[in-house]
């Protein structure tokens, strides 16, 4: 076998993979597009009690960290800032409408991984929330500020109290 025809090969296989990877991703889109639809995007008027930047990391099914959901501009790992008020969590990507997760049965814990993302012990914030009617799970990484005092405020907020 010549250099070239290895070449030739190797040149084939790897758009053979690239193009199963993007048929794969599209299909996802496809399937989560009903929930990309039924996101909130109607920012409270009422003031946040804290807001924090953070690294959002992926959203998920509630409970399977391996099966990312694409639903709108939570499709992808971008900067993010967080503001919590009273009626929920406002989500705000750069270059995005704002996405809100209602406060109704919010809760927060703390992860160590998610798909394609390892910490440090605890060093994820996770926000179970629903969307379109099924659990889901969001994973942050704070930039600044006390992830344990914001896990404490989701959880508060998610119960109810204001």
């Amino acid at each position: 076998m010549t250099q070239e025809i290895a070449g030739s090969m190797m040149l084939a296989l790897m758009a053979l993979s690239l193009g199963l990877a993007l048929w794969g991703w599209r299909r996802r889109v496809v399937r989560y597009r009903g929930e990309a639809e039924s996101l909130v995007r109607e920012v409270p008027t009422s003031a946040a009690t804290i807001q924090l930047n953070s690294l959002y990391v992926a959203t998920t099914e509630a409970g399977d960290p391996l099966e990312r959901v694409a639903a709108g501009p939570l499709s992808y790992r971008a900067k993010a800032r967080l503001a919590l008020h009273p009626e929920g969590l406002v989500v705000r990507i750069p270059g995005e409408d704002a996405v809100l997760f209602p406060a109704d049965g919010l809760q927060a814990g703390r992860a160590t991984w998610t798909i394609d993302r390892v910490v440090e012990t605890d060093g994820l914030v996770m926000v179970r929330w629903r969307l379109a009617g099924r659990d889901v799970d969001s994973y942050f990484r704070i930039v600044d500020g006390d992830a344990d005092a914001f896990v404490d405020a989701l959880g508060l907020v998610g119960r109810g109290t204001k």
